[in-house]
């Protein structure tokens, strides 16, 4: 299959999954034996199974009322490996780095805030919105004060809220963040997918939702975050970020 010769293979992804981490699907026999079952194609091993699926994929992308007409191949792999879950007994929960609980975001999202010069504080502070994780700087370079707001989401449900709240809940932080895994921005494109009147697989549909809202993405991949979607800057009143730097620093901060 052919990914591209001159593309970054950690920034590139196809539905969400990393190029450099979807290549190493073609040597894992557990994962292609499920994407082969999801495919509808016969038993085979090696070397053949993965012509078969190459053909599938093929066909699929070839065909005018598919779904997949047009749709790059890498991406149809992706996305089929995440449909094929759970016949892959976890390796493609793995694989996109899937995690039980929200709360397992919150340490590897506090270090990129602190990474990214910005103090990590908890959420839920007054006119912040659906927050549950803040940064905060009482200064930055050539700069006054900044605030970003983080609503990390470990479920599907809640994610959709979070995208139909996104042009209300954002007014009072320089920048806001949507952070999940992966698996769970897969989850998005394949609910998005279900809905009545879809025709065609839009690889973009997510990011296009929180690019007209203003918001970006963070992905989560176990200790590693990285930003997917960047957001819109704003500027806020002097008097509402003092109000609101007053309300943030009142907690403890979670990170140092």
């Amino acid at each position: 299959m052919k990914f591209g010769m001159f593309v970054d293979q950690d920034s590139t992804r196809f539905c969400y999954l990393r190029l450099r981490r979807l290549k190493t699907v073609l040597k894992n026999a557990n994962i292609l034996a499920a994407l082969a079952a999801e495919l509808e194609l016969p038993a085979v091993d090696g070397r053949a199974q993965l012509a078969a699926i190459e053909r599938r994929i093929e066909e699929l992308r070839g065909t005018k009322d598919s779904p997949w007409y047009e749709v790059p191949a890498p991406e149809i792999l992706a996305a089929s490996i995440f449909a094929a879950r759970k016949r892959a007994r976890g390796a493609v929960d793995e694989l996109f780095s899937a995690v039980g609980r929200v709360q397992e975001l919150a340490a590897p999202l506090g270090s990129w805030l602190n990474i990214a010069g910005l103090k990590s504080y908890q959420g839920g502070v007054p006119g912040i919105g659906r927050a549950n994780l803040v940064g905060y700087a009482a200064s930055r370079l050539m700069s006054g004060p900044h605030i970003v707001g983080i609503e990390a989401t470990n479920e599907t449900s809640q994610l959709a809220s979070a995208l139909d709240s996104t042009k209300t809940t954002h007014a009072s932080t320089h920048a806001s963040y949507l952070a999940c895994t992966p698996a769970l921005a897969a989850e998005a494109l394949w609910a998005q997918a279900s809905a009545p009147g879809f025709s065609r697989w839009d690889a973009g549909h997510l990011a296009s939702r929180l690019k007209a809202s203003g918001y970006g993405l963070l992905l989560v991949e176990g200790d590693a975050v990285s930003q997917a979607v960047a957001p819109r800057e704003r500027k806020l009143d002097k008097a509402v970020v003092a109000e609101l730097a007053r309300a943030i620093l009142s907690p403890t901060p979670n990170a140092k």
